[in-house]
């Protein structure tokens, strides 16, 4: 370290020579000096300006990662390490400034106490010849500041050895460290020299001034609270006023200048890398009451949680558990539970994570609900739990925080698919492994649990030929709704929420083409991508208003789904649920595909997200966008051709089409009534 210290007092050394020798100020070329260091780091501003315009971009993010893991400190910090990889964000590069700092002060600590080396370039060996005189003449001690001992005793009059030459004595007597009635080479104190007490005045009032600005203008400082900018502040004021006590003044006027020069440098920041272009800070300040209203409400419902958990494992002789992440799976139980009260008197005891879940309005007797939510109640409840059957949409049984229950080992855990694609392809290798019965939406699902279990020789599961519940019901609303024909055809795009989706690769491209049609173009992407980038929406806005093509980012009016004529999607599940429920063909632009098991290719069934790309109606590359228009006139041509082809794959391919729920409850029912 000293190595390295002695290496950047030798350059800084140098500019400070330089700047010297043109100004002839001691004080001003400090100023100057501080002046170019900024300069020179100027790119390493620019680029912590990058760095913290990514922190705040994912803010929003670990926001939702802290109120979705709000009783898991390991998986958040999983989840955050991830989402840094995803930005490319490194929390090193905010550091970087500082530490690039610390050897400039103490580089500029080192020429301060040695103006006799870096300021008047004095030869080494008479420096050497002076330091002797100090020592065995005068009889001072020779520490790192012996060269300002040396300069003060010249200066003071002392005899200076007949071999010592008479212009370095010259240079030294004439060379003034004096600056606006301060002594640079000298070092604040309350025992003498009072008026350099100004100097860490100066640098507080500095920092003041720089804490000022940067609450206003500063990427990060702009996103945080009013408390921790105060405290920010505070720490900064008070370290700058200690800091100029312990170096000598010269060191502190570097310091209250580069404090000064850093406002104009923040400035010059935002106008070459604008933050307000990269972030919505609305929708962070929205993020930010978002998860304080989480904190505020765990612990709100931190008691009605207890009492709930202890009221579950008051219940004696339970049959059935289901278990629900949040109030969003709720309609994959809704039609089960309806079918097993009206058909049984098995009691539900239904336990959520979310207190808000719509199964507390169910007021049936045969419902028993319960809030669970926090890590240190949920996880012993698994492991405790005693009841014939649990089922659950959850994968990872056993793979992460849930596990089976310890307690009693017979227990039926049934698993509930959440989406018609793959889980081969959409899940996480082995994340089916651990419960004993599954409920199949699809056949292309049955063989691919079968062909896994046997290629990872894993113990085979009940396979229930379920159907889809979620398809059924909106098959039944569908059929109930009024149709008309829009008049021009009416294309839908709705991009998929995944990395490298129609959004971040070609929907300029897309549009364009589009805009050619006649057809009426409704862009409605994912409620995340407007969050993350509503600028960019309200450019398209501007861009295509008075056009055929309309992009919607208010999701409160009219989902058009039922309503659209085509779809344009690229890997969400939403093409399943228009093509099967409309009977209309969707348009796929294959963009890169999300794969959560790289070994899905193991297996001889091809993922239906692949394979009926081309039967529910047609793919293209993202090269090959100049197609679309023809495609969209051959599907809105051959309507019903295209109805008849995706009937019958509905048929084909997915189980029990209209009768899931009585599948689903029948199973549940008779297993039950086997276990008493």
């Amino acid at each position: 370290m000293d190595a390295v210290i002695d290496f950047l007092i030798g350059i800084l050394g140098w500019i400070m020579y330089g700047c010297y020798y043109l100004i002839k100020n001691y004080g001003l070329s400090i100023i100057v000096f501080t002046f170019i260091t900024k300069l020179i780091l100027f790119p390493v501003s620019l680029l912590t300006q990058k760095n913290s315009i990514k922190m705040v971009q994912m803010q929003p993010q670990l926001n939702a990662l802290k109120i979705k893991y709000i009783d898991d400190k390991d998986k958040y910090t999983d989840e955050q390490v991830a989402l840094y990889k995803k930005y490319k964000y490194n929390p090193f590069m905010d550091t970087i400034p500082l530490l690039i700092q610390i050897p400039i002060i103490l580089g500029l600590v080192g020429v301060v106490y040695r103006p006799l080396s870096y300021v008047m370039n004095i030869d080494r060996g008479v420096i050497e010849q002076l330091k002797d005189w100090l020592v065995n003449t005068l009889g001072i001690e020779a520490d790192n500041m012996f060269q300002l001992s040396i300069f003060q005793q010249i200066r003071e009059g002392a005899a200076v050895p007949s071999a010592i030459p008479q212009t370095v004595v010259d240079m030294i007597r004439n060379f003034d460290m004096n600056f606006c009635g301060f002594n640079l080479g000298l070092t604040p104190s309350f025992s003498g020299n009072y008026e350099l007490l100004l100097i860490p005045l100066l640098a507080g009032l500095s920092a003041w001034l720089l804490c000022f600005a940067q609450n206003k203008i500063n990427v990060l400082q702009i996103a945080q609270n009013n408390a921790m900018k105060i405290t920010t502040s505070v720490i900064m004021i008070a370290f700058s006023v200690y800091f100029c006590f312990l170096v000598p003044a010269g060191v502190g006027l570097y310091w209250i200048f580069g404090n000064l020069f850093a406002i104009p440098s923040m400035v010059l920041c935002n106008v070459v890398i604008p933050p307000k272009k990269y972030i919505d800070y609305d929708y962070l300040l929205k993020s930010k009451e978002q998860m304080l209203l989480k904190e505020k409400e765990h612990k709100k419902y931190s008691k009605r949680e207890k009492a709930d958990y202890k009221r579950f494992f008051s219940v004696e002789n339970m049959q059935l558990m289901i278990y629900s992440e949040s109030n969003g799976f709720y309609k994959y139980y809704a039609g089960t539970i309806d079918y097993i009260c009206e058909h049984s008197d098995i009691q539900i005891h239904y336990v959520t994570s979310d207190p808000n879940d719509k199964i507390f309005e169910d007021k049936r007797q045969q419902i028993h609900s319960y809030f669970v939510a926090s890590d240190k109640l949920l996880i012993p409840l698994f492991m405790k739990l005693d009841c014939d059957m649990c089922v659950m949409t959850m994968p990872d049984l056993e793979k992460y925080h849930i596990k089976r229950s310890r307690v009693r080992k017979d227990i039926e855990y049934v698993y509930v698919v959440h989406g018609i694609g793959s889980n081969a392809l959409t899940l996480r290798k082995g994340a089916l492994d651990w419960y004993d019965t599954m409920f199949c939406p699809t056949v292309d699902g049955e063989k691919e649990v079968r062909e896994m279990e046997e290629l990872y020789h894993t113990k085979p599961k009940v396979l229930i030929e379920a159907g889809y519940m979620l398809i059924d019901e909106m098959i039944e609303k569908y059929d109930k709704m009024e149709k008309k024909e829009n008049d021009p055809p009416k294309i839908l795009i709705a991009p998929s929420w995944q990395p490298d989706n129609i959004i971040d690769l070609c929907v300029d491209e897309l549009l364009e083409q589009l805009q050619k049609t006649k057809y009426e173009i409704i862009l409605r992407p994912h409620p995340q991508a407007v969050r993350h980038a509503p600028e960019k929406f309200a450019e398209m806005h501007e861009k295509y208003d008075g056009t055929n093509i309309e992009v919607q980012t208010d999701f409160s009016s009219n989902n058009p789904v039922m309503e659209a004529d085509v779809l344009i999607t690229d890997w969400s599940d939403i093409s399943f649920e228009f093509a099967f429920t409309t009977k209309r063909p969707v348009l796929f632009i294959n963009t890169p595909m999300k794969i959560m098991n790289p070994e899905y290719d193991k297996i001889a069934t091809t993922p239906i997200n692949i394979s009926l790309r081309n039967v529910l109606g047609k793919a293209v590359e993202v090269d090959e966008l100049d197609k679309v228009n023809g495609i969209i006139d051959e599907f809105i041509q051959n309507r019903a051709s295209y109805h008849d082809t995706i009937e019958n794959t509905l048929n084909e391919r997915v189980y029990n089409v209209g009768k899931s729920k009585v599948i689903y409850g029948r199973y549940i029912i008779k297993r039950l009534a086997k276990s008493k």
